[in-house]
């Protein structure tokens, strides 16, 4: 079920992973939550720390 979870976020999340891949060489990435919050307002504190804990893992994974 957990899996099934990170799926649907992942495809929720993807306009942002896309933003983070682009972000990812030019800062560290324990500021993306707010700098995602800046270029967003529209996620709150909580979901921006998520969507960049859901990009993390994915990057940490093995999606086979």
């Amino acid at each position: 079920m957990q899996t099934e979870k990170n799926t649907n976020n992942t495809n929720e999340y993807k306009p942002y992973f896309d933003l983070l891949d682009t972000m990812q060489g030019g800062m560290n990435m324990y500021g993306a939550p707010s700098k995602l919050r800046q270029l967003h307002p529209e996620l709150g504190k909580r979901e921006s720390v998520d969507v960049v804990a859901g990009w993390m893992q994915s990057k940490t994974t093995d999606n086979a």
